[in-house]
């Protein structure tokens, strides 16, 4: 009886053996059959065209290779070499109210939860339902049972989905929108970047404004004794009425000169309000700023290997190439099956006869497990059109990537040679005004003594006002020009002070390494 037993025992084990191998063998025959039909759909030869530039090939040219120099890297908050608490504490109440500033910043937390949506495809999906209705059927309408009877009718269902994602498609999405996050984070800070260097140019164009209304006040002062001057001639006799005249017409265009140059000291202090995110009663407790030009202009010897690392616009232009190259990778992995693991399980009854929980009855249990797979096999084109728009949609990202890259370059260049020819153009204007001041004081002087005509203190006067006038621009713009500069050189950005981000992905491609 034992020996009977025994044997079929494993006769039983070996037919379940048996019959598992046989049900497995149509899951692989289908997987098989689903692999062989995607191989019917392809990129279609589809490929980049486009490759990053390499900032150490470039040509950095005459003007940046005679500044290198063992210079430092500007810091935050480089305007603080001018020494002018007044402009710190502009550029902080910016960098803190600014409404733009700060609408650029909520981009962040738009692209974060974008990365959180992209990263549920990867977790596994639970959804739950139920349904729960007590009714009583009418004696006269429906026979009993259970006619005349209060029934319930229950139930509960549950489905628990994941997604294998054998191909990556899920997390390349998901690293995308992770390097999009970052991406938008060297933006925001980029902007801050030039808010802050808009705050110093509007800070340079107010200390303008006052210096050339100390200008004006200065020639309105001479010609009014001009002007005088010539009165006493007239009355003396040994002057004319023509040359009272003038001296009247010079002082009032001076006068006028005088009150545009009050108009722009107006405006710049509530341009410098707006910057600051505040109304322009915040311009008029501005002072007089006290701004001079005592920085050597300097390049880092590393210029222009290192410059990319430093601009945060070039380092979000890198970020959005490594989000396309994940866009392919996702468009990529489309065209392969999809296959999702799939278990629900249910408890009810259509009519249980009895309280509200009798429906919890091993008898009203049902479940199931299984796979379900998805697979392409004629979609008219669309997947190949998605991974063409994936593979152009990255040359794009290298392209405007290069041409941040290009822009960078050029504009440290720009202002080097800017500040290189404003340097040497204020050394001519100082010599020249030294003349010109020297001019009027022998015309004036001539004039006041009878031997010199009204007309050569005129010139003179005029030609002195030129120079004063181009003196204070140029000053301006050299002040300009060395905070363009700082901006061009990253304005204290580096790569690694953006934040880091939960959920990194561990096998960072090198390109992403070398943005970090």
């Amino acid at each position: 009886m034992k020996q009977r037993f025994e044997s079929s025992s494993s006769s039983s084990s070996s037919s379940w053996s048996m019959h598992r191998r046989t049900a497995w063998r149509p899951a692989t025959a289908a997987l098989a059959s689903a692999l062989l039909l995607c191989a019917c759909i392809g990129d279609g030869g589809i490929h980049t065209r486009e490759a990053p530039l390499d900032a150490a090939a470039l040509d950095p040219g005459v003007a940046l290779r005679a500044t290198q120099a063992d210079a430092k890297w500007p810091a935050g908050g480089w305007w603080r070499q001018w020494n002018d608490p007044q402009l710190d504490q502009l550029v902080a109440d910016a960098t803190a109210g600014n409404p733009g500033l700060q609408a650029i910043g909520q981009r962040i937390e738009v692209a974060r939860f974008q990365a959180q949506i992209a990263g549920a495809a990867e977790l596994p999906q639970l959804n739950a339902s139920g349904s729960f209705e007590r009714r009583r059927y009418a004696r006269y309408t429906t026979p009993a049972p259970p006619g005349g009877t209060t029934v319930w009718s229950n139930s509960i269902e549950a489905d628990l989905s994941y997604d294998l994602d054998l191909w990556g498609k899920s997390r390349a999405l998901r690293e995308g929108a992770l390097d999009n996050v970052r991406a938008a984070a060297a933006d925001a800070r980029f902007a801050q970047v030039e808010l802050q260097t808009a705050v110093v140019r509007g800070y340079v164009q107010l200390s303008l404004a006052y210096a050339l209304l100390d200008v004006q006040s200065a020639v309105q002062s001479q010609q009014q004794r001009t002007l005088d001057i010539a009165k006493r001639r007239f009355r003396a006799g040994v002057g004319s009425g023509l040359e009272v005249s003038q001296a009247e017409s010079q002082l009032a265009m001076s006068t006028t000169r005088l009150q545009q140059a009050q108009q722009q000291i107006a405006l710049a202090r509530i341009g410098l309000a707006g910057l600051a995110g505040k109304g322009p009663g915040y311009g008029d407790t501005l002072r007089r700023p006290g701004l001079a030009l005592s920085v050597p202009v300097k390049l880092p010897a590393t210029l222009p290997a290192e410059l990319l690392g430093h601009r945060a616009d070039v380092v979000a232009n890198r970020w959005r190439v490594q989000e396309a190259d994940k866009g392919i990778a996702a468009a990529h992995a489309d065209f392969y099956p999809d296959i999702n693991l799939v278990a629900l399980a249910s408890l009810g009854s259509a009519a249980t006869f009895g309280g509200f929980l009798n429906f919890v009855d091993s008898n009203g249990v049902g479940h199931g497990v299984g796979a379900a797979i998805s697979l392409p096999v004629f979609d008219g084109g669309r997947r190949r059109g998605n991974y063409g728009v994936a593979v152009a949609s990255r040359d794009a990202a290298v392209d405007a990537y290069n041409q941040s890259v290009v822009n960078a370059l050029q504009g440290v260049a720009a202002q080097v040679v800017s500040l290189r020819s404003l340097e040497e153009q204020q050394a001519s204007v100082e010599s020249t005004l030294a003349s010109t001041r020297k001019s009027f004081e022998l015309a004036d002087a001539g004039y006041r003594s009878g031997i010199t005509e009204f007309l050569n203190v005129l010139a003179a006067q005029n030609a002195q006002l030129e120079q004063q006038e181009s003196l204070a621009a140029i000053q301006a713009r050299r002040l300009d020009a060395w905070a363009l500069l700082m901006k061009e050189l990253g304005g204290g950005f580096q790569a690694d002070e953006l934040p880091e981000l939960p959920d990194l992905p561990h096998d960072l491609p090198q390109g992403v390494a070398n943005a970090r």
